[in-house]
């Protein structure tokens, strides 16, 4: 089971805040490892089931350099957490959330204003039928994790993104899709993009004095037949890729999307 928890938020004071992904991940931990040491054992071993939403405004696609924002007392936001199969870290992050407690970034104070949960099944996001056109929009920075040097890739190909989704399902859902090294090599042949309008970001903050530079925008891809697959094969991995980019919404892609980067929106295009 996947709990989604929405939060609230209200500044208190006034300032300059970075992406809140990172701090905000941050907060959640070391607070509930204050509270009980077993609790923070839990967290340290599901650390990879746990997601966050940056705080924003509104979910639209912003700006490249929005990364910084100028905060006024009174400015509402917000954020959530999802949590994959851990139900007591759910309930004491409800627990948590129910003392509507003031929280610091960049010791600007923040109070929360509420919450609300839900919990959906990861084979809701379980597609059946295939898709052949589609856009999908990077809403926060997003970069991909090169395996030799500490740069990314800043540009989202179609073998970068399906293998990052990929991955994640088969980490996380009892039902496995095709073998990520497999899925990979389909969408290496088999998905192309065809326009995209991206812009690369500021140094964005990740923790401990690190920067990210990453992109955001938007890609068109088109799936496209390829001779080293059979038609069988193909319709089924387009169905999967359907699937996933789905759960992709969720989760996010790429590097540190467990602290609200690569953030994306998934749009069939009808032709």
């Amino acid at each position: 089971m996947i709990t989604i928890i929405e939060i609230e938020v209200t500044s208190q004071g006034e300032g300059i805040i970075p992406f809140t992904g990172p701090p905000l991940r941050r907060i959640l931990f070391k607070t509930l490892s204050s509270q009980n040491p077993l609790l923070g054992k839990a967290l340290e071993m599901a650390s990879n089931k746990i997601f966050v939403e940056a705080f924003m405004k509104d979910r639209r696609q912003l700006p490249c350099g929005f990364q910084e924002e100028l905060v006024y007392p009174g400015s509402e936001y917000r954020g959530s957490i999802i949590i994959f199969d851990e139900d007591t870290i759910a309930n004491a992050v409800k627990g948590w959330l129910y003392k509507k407690p003031v929280i610091k970034i960049r010791d600007i104070p923040f109070r929360i204003t509420g919450y609300s949960s839900q919990e959906i099944k990861i084979e809701d996001f379980i597609q059946e039928q295939p898709c052949k056109n589609f856009r999908l929009r990077f809403l926060t920075p997003t970069c991909f994790r090169r395996a030799i040097t500490p740069y990314c890739y800043l540009y989202p190909n179609s073998k970068l993104v399906i293998s990052s989704v990929a991955s994640i399902w088969n980490a996380l859902s009892p039902r496995k899709g095709p073998d990520t090294k497999i899925m990979t090599m389909w969408a290496d042949l088999s998905v192309v993009e065809t326009g995209y309008e991206l812009c690369t970001t500021k140094p964005v903050e990740i923790g401990e004095g690190r920067t990210m530079v990453g992109f955001m925008g938007w890609v068109n891809y088109k799936v496209v037949d390829h001779p080293e697959w059979h038609a069988g094969s193909h319709e089924e991995m387009t169905v999967w890729m359907n699937t996933l980019l789905r759960f992709a919404e969720l989760v996010g892609v790429g590097y540190l999307r467990h602290f609200g980067f690569g953030k994306v929106r998934f749009e069939i295009k009808r032709r």
